[in-house]
């Protein structure tokens, strides 16, 4: 069933057409509703060259989809932390590093790098080094013990003791001149001093003094001991009584050593306070109790990690003065934590 050119085929009911009576051949331009009808009909029909360009579109999709594939980006993570570096000093205060690398995994295809420090720094050896004791200058000569005929004088100074194990003093605490006013005395037995006598009628000569040498005192009793435990030293001294009418001096010394006293050993700390481990959040744990004569610091100073720790009284002191941008307290019980730390 076939039109002439310039008609279309028009049917009535359920659209078929070919050799069925209701289909007939109608002018192209009789009614635009009959135009709109031929466009729609023309252009439900795919041309040659839009199903062309379809098929190749079809035929090129699986090359594009092979080329614009990217694998997808993966973010850095950081690897475990390295073990804490050796000390770099073995008494005081020296620091220890330990590091960690972007590396697990290690970011790619444009993945975030890791945030935070790859490497962290800590406070060690907070125990103070060792100081040996030592002698101050010696202090001035006392007086001498006679004004002529040789008397003897002493001074003395100070052991400043021993601190953290150190080495103890050496040498004396005293030292004696045995020896000043050498010069004679006055003839006490002149006799321009003596009275004027009348002729004795008697043969006996005038009386005179006999020459006295000095002699030492007893010795007195020994002092207190420097130390109730582990050995100290304790002295006595003894007096020299002064030579008479040109007699010779005192021999020997006038103070007396004993080196070595209470050298039993002292008993050994027990238990002092408890502190606790906190880090900067004050998450704290009780895993700690200090010596006897130690205090539980709380310290907080930049570009160090807050910590709490055991250390000697006297060292936290030192630190709180010597660090004057650092927050120090040397907490020596539980109230004083509780006020800081809230524990």
């Amino acid at each position: 069933f076939h039109c002439h050119s310039g008609h279309i085929i028009v049917c009535s009911g359920d659209g078929r057409k070919r050799h069925e009576p209701r289909c007939t051949c109608k002018d192209l331009h009789l009614s635009s509703s009959t135009h709109e009808t031929a466009t729609a009909t023309q252009s439900a029909i795919p041309s040659t060259h839009a199903v062309a360009t379809s098929t190749h579109a079809a035929t090129t999709l699986p090359h594009a989809a092979v080329t614009t594939t990217q694998e997808p980006s993966v973010n850095g993570g950081w690897s475990f932390w390295t073990e804490w570096s050796s000390c770099s000093a073995s008494c005081d205060q020296g620091t220890q590093t330990r590091n960690r690398t972007c590396s697990n995994p290690a970011p790619k295809n444009d993945g975030l790098s890791c945030a935070g420090e790859n490497s962290q720094i800590q406070i060690c050896s907070l125990f103070p080094c060792a100081v040996d004791g030592y002698m101050s200058e010696w202090g001035s000569w006392g007086g001498c013990s006679a004004t002529c005929g040789g008397g003897y004088q002493m001074r003395t100074r100070t052991c400043h003791d021993p601190i953290y194990g150190g080495k103890p003093c050496q040498g004396d605490t005293v030292e004696v001149n045995p020896s000043c006013n050498n010069q004679s005395c006055p003839d006490t037995s002149s006799s321009s001093t003596q009275p004027t006598m009348a002729p004795s009628t008697t043969s006996a000569a005038p009386a005179q003094n006999m020459p006295v040498d000095g002699y030492m005192g007893e010795w007195g009793s020994w002092s207190a001991c420097s130390a109730t435990c582990g050995g100290g030293y304790q002295m006595r001294t003894r007096t020299c009584h002064d030579p008479l009418f040109g007699g010779k001096n005192c021999t020997g010394e006038v103070v007396d050593l004993n080196p070595s006293c209470n050298t039993l050993s002292c008993p050994s700390q027990t238990t002092g306070m408890a502190c606790p481990s906190c880090d900067d959040q004050l998450n704290c744990t009780w895993n700690q109790t200090c010596n006897v004569g130690s205090i539980c610091m709380i310290r907080s100073y930049d570009g160090y990690p807050f910590t709490t720790h055991c250390i000697d009284a006297t060292d936290c002191e030192i630190m709180k003065n010597s660090l004057p941008h650092c927050e120090v307290y040397c907490c020596t019980d539980k109230a004083c934590l509780s006020k800081y730390l809230g524990v």
